[in-house]
């Protein structure tokens, strides 16, 4: 709350917090986290519908890219599985026991390395996986409804130097 007597401070003026007292914000930008946010929730609930109605909706969270990465290159090793899906193994383990009681998955030891464990689809997945397959291409088509090659481009290049800098 600003006291009275003294002007609100300008939210265009806005100092960034690494930058020095004499170097403000530019006029542009400051809810672009805002506006990510907004995207990534309306996504999840979109994403959440389109599998409930493909009979997918037992498929929790952190559990979606599990499966299509599986679906898309079948098996593989837990370690791979784990920097493909951009998850911390200790994490990728976690969903993975999930998955594996579920019937989800299975996982085995690697023939050639004994600590090494290699993750597949379960057969009830396998034969359940296409149509995921299929939710997400649908979530994509929703997802760049209405903007051109070069805007798509553009957005993804964005989103990456963003990223790079949140990193």
């Amino acid at each position: 709350m600003t006291p009275p007597g003294r002007p609100a401070p300008d939210p265009d003026n806005v100092p960034e917090p690494s930058a020095g007292p004499r170097q403000a914000r530019g006029r542009t930008g400051g809810k672009g986290g805002y506006l990510l946010g907004r995207v990534a929730k309306a996504m999840g609930q979109r994403f959440k519908a389109l599998m409930r109605e493909a009979g997918l909706g037992d498929i929790g969270p952190g559990e979606g890219r599990v499966v299509y990465l599986l679906w898309r290159g079948g098996s593989i090793r837990q370690g791979e599985l784990a920097a493909e899906a951009g998850i911390d193994k200790s994490t990728l383990a976690l969903t993975l026991a999930r998955m594996e009681r579920k019937g989800f998955v299975e996982r085995r030891a690697a023939g050639d390395d004994a600590r090494g464990v290699v993750v597949s689809l379960g057969p009830a997945m396998a034969a359940r996986a296409p149509a995921f397959g299929s939710v997400s291409e649908a979530m994509n088509r929703i997802f760049y409804r209405g903007l051109s090659d070069p805007e798509i481009e553009d957005l993804e290049s964005t989103l990456e130097r963003i990223l790079d800098n949140l990193e």
